[in-house]
């Protein structure tokens, strides 16, 4: 398991990978922007992991994957009510060079949704900080 900084300090991070990640959106839908959405939504997902498992160490909790961190953070309500996290999780799965042709269309259809998701896990981690 990676050492953590403070959650303050990732919560920097995660900021700034939600303002890069709300860029993509500018640009004209090409495959090379699309790729690139899909890279800063990877960023930003991890960045979102790291943040759930520094508010877990604070609370004396823990997360091991992904999986038990978004399930974590939707018990405590850091997530938008009925937020499908599994789907989050899965459209990381699927960010693989080799699926990208096959999956890479329908994850960029929900980045907008992913980003929402993210900025408010960002804004209610904060408030407790």
């Amino acid at each position: 398991m990676e050492e953590l900084p403070p959650l303050n300090v990732l919560l920097t991070h995660l900021d700034w990978n939600l303002k890069r990640m709300a860029e993509m959106e500018t640009h004209e839908r090409t495959e090379y922007f699309r790729n690139a959405a899909l890279q800063r939504y990877g960023f930003t997902f991890d960045s979102a992991v790291r943040c759930i498992r520094a508010r877990a160490r604070d609370n004396q909790e823990s997360c091991n994957s992904p999986e038990e961190c978004l399930r974590l953070a939707n018990e405590r309500g850091w997530l938008p009510q009925d937020t499908d996290w599994g789907e989050m999780l899965e459209s990381y799965r699927k960010m693989k060079p080799d699926a990208l042709d096959q999956h890479g269309d329908a994850i960029f259809d929900k980045l907008k949704q992913y980003h929402t998701v993210f900025s408010t896990l960002h804004t209610r981690l904060a408030q407790q900080s």
